[in-house]
């Protein structure tokens, strides 16, 4: 399994939004430049995550992008799941019933414990704890 630029690029972009006052709108071309994303890229994974419930867009002059709730209940998993799908490290965890070998498969086991490691950190790891370990935006979020 890996995190494609979509949901790296929606993670950093988010993180900016994070580091911003609640509710301030940013426009893609500003989160574009902030975090050196092409904005066409970005514009269409902002939609995205606006159609999942984690951004609020306003359309039209002073329109833009902000969190549609607070950062520290956005979660990593929420976010990737939203622009890649479900988190599985191998299709064999993708749901049950994939693997024909999952009763008598001693990697079956390991793969589970990996997963779920791997799933509690990207549970447990919001936004807002990422913008926290960030240091301010150099125009300070304006």
């Amino acid at each position: 399994m890996q995190i494609t630029r979509t949901g790296e690029y929606g993670l950093r972009g988010l993180l900016f939004l994070a580091k911003q006052p609640p509710e301030k709108v940013a426009l893609v071309s500003e989160v574009s430049r902030a975090q050196r994303i092409p904005g066409t890229f970005l514009a269409k994974i902002f939609q995205r995550l606006s159609k999942a419930g984690v951004l609020k867009s306003i359309r039209g002059s002073g329109g833009g992008f902000y969190l549609a709730r607070p950062a520290g209940k956005i979660t990593m998993k929420e976010v990737i799941e939203a622009l890649e799908g479900p988190i599985a490290i191998n299709r064999c965890l993708m749901r049950k019933g994939t693997c024909n070998e999952e009763e008598e498969c001693p990697l079956h086991e390991v793969w589970e414990r990996a997963q779920k490691g791997l799933l509690d950190v990207l549970t447990k790891t919001t936004m807002e704890d990422l913008a926290k370990r960030t240091s301010p935006e150099p125009d300070g979020g304006r």
